[in-house]
């Protein structure tokens, strides 16, 4: 998606705006209930500033879905980059996805109403996280049991998104004790296994 991003400071206050009233729009009242004029309203800006830069309010979704996903990608890659073993970095990376929940309480409202707002949009936010992840482990498929890594990356992404669910749920910020107690939880699993016999 092309968009024209504003150059001047007093620009950027505005379109910095609209992101951060739609964010809380689409969280608090969903994408369908929340209009172009509420948002505008919400922003403190004219609605012909809106039309600026974007062509309507699908536009404005799309890019706030995608700048969730760019600041997860590069908030775990971040955190991971001094990982060695694939032990290591999935204990990293669950532990910055739950931090990225815990610190951006509106990620799960967003992301997950693109399956209403449009299913292709959703297919594709996830499909890319998958891809990304499957490569990782491809990588690392030395240090791996033997089998399919797109399976595999669903299923770690699964894990972590219902964890992270879970950081949702409590309704406030969690300590960072809280935090890597869950993450050790799960790599407890990873390390032992699930069942007993």
């Amino acid at each position: 998606m092309e968009l024209i991003l504003p150059k001047s400071k007093k620009a950027r206050e505005k379109f910095d705006r609209i992101i951060t009233a739609a964010d809380n729009l689409f969280y608090e009242r969903g994408y369908h209930k929340a209009s172009v004029a509420d948002i505008t309203a919400a922003a403190e800006v004219a609605v012909g500033t809106f039309y600026l830069y974007f062509p309507d309010k699908l536009s404005l979704y799309h890019y706030i879905l995608f700048d969730y996903q760019n600041r997860i990608k590069h908030y775990i890659n971040d955190r991971m980059g001094n990982a060695k073993s694939r032990r290591e970095k999935e204990r990293v990376g669950l532990m910055a996805w739950l931090e990225f929940v815990n610190n951006n309480p509106h990620t799960y409202g967003i992301i997950w109403q693109s399956i209403d707002v449009d299913k292709s949009l959703f297919v594709d936010y996830y499909k890319k996280f998958s891809k990304s992840y499957e490569k990782g482990l491809i990588k690392d498929q030395d240090q791996l049991i033997d089998m399919d890594y797109e399976d595999l990356s669903l299923i770690l992404m699964g894990i972590s998104s219902f964890l992270g669910l879970k950081v949702m749920l409590h309704e406030r910020r969690l300590s960072q004790d809280e935090i890597e107690s869950m993450a050790d939880s799960m790599m407890k699993i990873f390390y032992n296994g699930l069942f007993t016999l």
